[in-house]
């Protein structure tokens, strides 16, 4: 499918999500920007800025000329295997990310948002199998999906056009484009973090019906 080129600012470009983002982006003929800490690995076509999202003022340089925020920003912990181990972001990254992220699209008249959740945020709890919810409950992975869900809190109260897919569990497997939004998270449910980048961009170009939608592979 065909889309008509846009300004694109991606955030996380250097994680699993955020170079598919880039890439696929390219592929689709978009002009995209990628804001980022490290530039390691990110497509050589993108515009590439190197700052830090929680400096201040940090989005207010850099949004300016853009039409979208592509956003696959998340609290990362030192080992992602591990969901004990220790935080290697803030508690609440996403969430005070978010904030300012609205404050800087609101300045600058950048009207939509499609920012990266998870499976079994906040009112898709219940939809949870019983293993992410022990995890959920008992380890680090409980700050993540809180942090998840105050972020799409800040959204929600924006004003702004936005989305947070809950992608369920996040493969390294290849661009499908079959995915679907389901009511449930079962053990085996799983989506590819291309498919999830090739979702978020046909919502960057489309209207927005469903604001959390859990979606899966298919």
């Amino acid at each position: 499918m065909t889309h008509e080129a846009l300004k694109i600012l991606v955030l996380g470009a250097s994680g699993g999500v955020g170079k598919h983002l880039v890439r696929l982006a390219f592929d689709q003929g978009h002009i995209v920007t990628a804001l980022v800490r490290c530039p390691d690995g990110i497509d050589s076509r993108a515009r590439i800025l190197i700052d830090d999202v929680m400096r201040p003022g940090c989005f207010d340089e850099h949004l300016r000329g853009h039409e979208v925020v592509l956003s696959a920003l998340g609290i990362k912990r030192t080992n992602p295997a591990n969901p004990w181990s220790a935080l290697a972001s803030p508690p609440d990254f996403s969430s005070r990310t978010a904030a300012m992220l609205v404050s800087a699209m609101r300045q600058h008249g950048v009207p939509r948002v499609v920012a990266v959740s998870a499976a079994g945020v906040a009112d898709s709890a219940a939809g949870m199998n019983l293993l992410m919810k022990f995890f959920v409950a008992k380890s680090n992975v409980g700050i993540g999906y809180r942090d998840l869900a105050a972020m799409e809190r800040v959204f929600e109260g924006s004003g702004l056009d936005w989305c947070c897919p809950r992608p369920t569990r996040l493969t390294s497997g290849p661009l499908t484009r079959r995915m679907k939004i389901v009511e449930n998270f079962p053990v085996t449910g799983a989506i590819s973090r291309a498919d999830v980048a090739w979702w978020m961009l046909e919502h960057a170009t489309q209207p927005i019906r469903e604001r959390t939608p859990m979606i899966s592979g298919g």
